[in-house]
């Protein structure tokens, strides 16, 4: 066999050895990584009391933190319930039959920028401003003569294109004026951009507080255990299998601190938000539903996140000192 792959100019590369070190290669990883998870596991058992006082510290962490992504959530709402209200009403000429106004109305939506587009009649118009101002004798003159104009309620895709849209709204035929409350608007757009802002830069000062926070827990953690660290490394342990216990042990910390802290944020805020939703009803809140898959993954994601980092900070301090 060797003979006719040398005749034929192809070199001999036996399988065999290849196949048995790359077993031997897999044999060792798959020790490796049952000897981290079985340390790490009985670490965090071994060590009840700082385990227990690392997970009471991060939970608190990221209960902060999950405060504000709750809070970053419920901000971010408002400002889209509050944007949504944002549109273009067009008064529409007096003596437009049905079709001219299908053309118009199809003409406005067809431009950039509109989200949809409703008629409302004279008649319908007078009776939502009959529902909002309370029944009155006045009303019932204007039954046979009605003031009010048709109307196309415009709805923006992009509240800050409001002005560009109003204008070509404008220039569309059976159009006779056009109106979307500058004022109010503008300072509506400027209210919900400071209440993102506002949200984020609050999220953003609880995440590094629960992260200073949670590195200094970890570290006052494997500093408690330097006796311990210190036999291992004497004994001739190396570095890996030193450190990577300690920083699975620190990931498990950050992942149970997070479910205790995601339960308690979600049960806490299904109670607050149904008594709010109760006493105000108008208030627009995010409900349970909605925020439960990204508070869990937001604080799970901070909680392991956090406590790998830390551990990798404080053991490599602790081996290189």
């Amino acid at each position: 066999m060797v003979r006719h792959q040398r005749r034929h100019g192809r070199p001999a590369h036996p399988a065999g050895p290849r196949r048995a070190a790359v077993g031997r290669r897999v044999r060792l990883l798959a020790w490796q990584a049952r000897y981290v998870a079985a340390e790490a596991a009985a670490g965090f058992r071994r060590n009840g009391l700082m385990t227990a006082a690392a997970v009471t510290t991060i939970g608190v962490a990221l209960l902060a933190a999950g405060a504000g992504v709750l809070a970053a959530a419920n901000l971010s709402h408002l400002a889209e319930v509050l944007e949504a209200q944002v549109q273009v009403v067009a008064y529409l000429q007096d003596g437009l039959d049905g079709d001219r106004i299908a053309r118009a109305r199809e003409a406005v939506a067809a431009l950039s920028g509109v989200a949809r587009v409703r008629f409302v009649s004279r008649d319908e118009a007078l009776r939502a401003l009959r529902q909002r101002l309370g029944d009155s004798p006045a009303f019932d003159d204007l039954r046979e003569h009605n003031p009010l104009p048709d109307s196309l309620e415009v709805a923006v895709t992009d509240p800050r294109q409001i002005r560009r849209v109003a204008a070509a709204v404008a220039a569309v035929p059976g159009v006779a004026e056009v109106t979307y409350g500058a004022r109010v608007t503008d300072r509506l757009l400027a209210l919900t951009a400071a209440v993102r802002i506002g949200a984020a830069a609050a999220t953003a000062c609880l995440a590094a507080v629960a992260a200073v926070v949670v590195a200094n827990t970890i570290r006052m953690t494997v500093l408690a255990r330097r006796q311990e660290l210190d036999i291992m490394l004497l004994v001739g342990a190396s570095r890996w299998a030193v450190q990577w216990p300690l920083l699975l042990e620190g990931m498990l910390q950050g992942a149970a601190a997070a479910a205790a802290a995601a339960l308690v944020l979600l049960g806490v805020y299904a109670v607050v938000a149904s008594r709010l939703a109760a006493a105000l009803p108008f208030l627009p809140v995010v409900p349970p539903s909605r925020v439960a898959a990204l508070v869990a993954g937001a604080v799970a994601g901070a909680g392991v996140g956090v406590g790998a980092v830390g551990s990798v900070i404080a053991v490599r301090r602790f081996v290189s000192s």
